[in-house]
């Protein structure tokens, strides 16, 4: 059970956040907080495996008290701003989920969480083609299976997540479905794509082949870490 504590100074969104905290077995909310100086004094005496935290607060700035607690803990930003997505990943934060957050978005951040916490236990929790995520799409929040899905193609803020049942675009980016699934299935290939690696063909040059016949451009800053996971399932010969 992971031991966490919420810190917003507006106590409707401490309530939102208590909701669902409770709603999960996996978390234990050890207190919660609309003073920031407050939560730090907690953070630094005890064991706070995450603390959810807004970013503009009076008497400290939730950057600012990331900055202060260092690697006391991890973080989750709950925020309506999302210009600080950036900055905020410099520290111990996690995810970034912009209000109002919905449920389905708040589990995707504790999955990662417990990922980065268990990266063994997520890696074969992982390998299950029922697992699944929850996207939100313009009318409606859309589970995708993870074997399911072939790339991730991204233009700005959104996303087109391509399954062999169809599109799903979403108001993410790359960097936010990257964070979420899990490196032993998925690797980023290109500043706009994320391929499925088990859906891979055969790799060309720089351009990718999937099984439904699509290429996927391989871009040079990417190319080690393709060759790193392909060397894992490579078979060659005696020398």
């Amino acid at each position: 059970m992971l031991n966490c504590i919420i810190i917003d100074d507006e106590q409707a969104a401490v309530d939102v956040l208590t909701n669902y905290v409770n709603r999960l077995p996996q978390l234990n909310l050890v207190a919660s907080f609309t003073s920031p100086v407050e939560a730090l004094d907690v953070i630094r005496n005890q064991v706070i495996d995450v603390a959810f935290v807004d970013i503009r607060m009076p008497e400290l700035s939730g950057i600012e008290l990331m900055k202060l607690a260092g690697s006391q803990c991890k973080f989750i930003i709950a925020s309506a701003y999302e210009e600080y997505a950036l900055e905020g990943y410099q520290y111990n934060n996690i995810d970034y989920l912009v209000k109002p957050v919905p449920f389905e978005r708040f589990v995707q951040a504790i999955h990662k969480l417990q990922s980065i916490l268990n990266p063994n236990s997520e890696a074969e929790r992982s390998g299950n083609a029922d697992d699944y995520v929850f996207i939100k799409t313009e009318s409606r929040i859309q589970k995708i299976a993870l074997g399911d899905i072939l790339f991730v193609e991204g233009l700005g803020n959104y996303v087109t997540v391509h399954t062999t049942k169809g599109k799903f675009v979403a108001l993410l980016n790359v960097k936010d479905l990257e964070e979420a699934l899990s490196p032993d299935l998925f690797l980023r290939v290109h500043r706009s794509y994320i391929i499925s690696l088990g859906k891979i063909d055969f790799v060309e040059g720089n351009q990718i082949f999937l099984d439904n016949d699509t290429s996927i451009p391989l871009g040079d800053t990417y190319r080690n870490q393709l060759w790193t996971a392909l060397d894992k399932k490579i078979i060659t010969g005696r020398k």
